[in-house]
């Protein structure tokens, strides 16, 4: 059953693909870890929102969406100075709030969710580039 059409997801399935931004980043400073992981998220993630089905795509996603942000609150947990992590802070409340935002639109049929999902996206792409530049400069 699908979840949503194409013409929605499609923005969605791009901005997925930037997660390949901070993995070139990782990849520069030989963060080889990251690299597979960024890698895999954005995969799993743009082949899920390709075509947006209750499928095992779907679960893949919300499973390995979870476990790459469980590692980079940790890493930016671990690695970040104080200015860092208040501001990491700051940012990771709008993420939540721009996916809860996309989550209640969806349920209202709002098409606004689909905007709220992408700056979602655009937030967790500058999230993980701020935390790989704290490891890159703490040494974690």
């Amino acid at each position: 059953m699908e979840i949503a059409e194409w013409k929605f997801t499609k923005y969605i399935t791009i901005t997925s693909l930037l997660f390949l931004i901070p993995a070139y980043y990782a990849y520069i400073h030989k963060l080889y870890d990251h690299v597979i992981l960024l890698i895999v998220t954005s995969i799993i993630s743009a082949n899920y929102w390709r075509k947006a089905t209750y499928s095992w795509r779907r679960n893949l996603d919300l499973i390995f969406s979870k476990i790459s942000f469980a590692i980079y609150i940790y890493y930016g947990v671990k690695c970040s100075d104080i200015k860092g992590l208040i501001c990491g802070i700051l940012r990771l409340i709008l993420m939540i709030h721009c996916f809860f935002l996309s989550c209640k639109c969806f349920r209202e049929r709002n098409n606004m969710w689909v905007m709220y999902h992408c700056l979602f996206h655009i937030l967790i792409t500058i999230e993980q580039l701020t935390i790989l530049k704290s490891i890159i400069h703490h040494v974690c």
